[in-house]
């Protein structure tokens, strides 16, 4: 069975290969856990003012966000870890 991929990786990297996530979720008004759910495909749903925000961003149709693939061609994208702060070295 198919399931929805968003594409927002490879609208970033096709936009500008250095757009962070951050810069992004600053840019569309959005929150940066909404960016980084889309783009590594960890969601379950998505808010019809988050997909507008970024079809306009990126001056696309919602079909060119996301698209149905099978499981197995879905790229595991991981979301990078921040170094952890030891609060005793502050």
């Amino acid at each position: 069975m198919k399931k929805v991929y968003c594409r927002l990786a490879v609208l970033m990297a096709e936009k500008d290969p250095q757009l962070s996530q951050k810069q992004l979720a600053e840019e569309v008004g959005l929150d940066i856990t909404t960016i980084n759910r889309l783009f590594t495909n960890n969601f379950s749903r998505v808010d019809i003012a988050t997909v507008e925000a970024l079809c306009n961003y990126f001056d696309k149709e919602v079909g060119e966000l996301f698209e149905m693939r099978k499981p197995e061609d879905i790229p595991q994208r991981k979301a990078r870890k921040r170094p952890k702060i030891d609060s005793a070295s502050l």
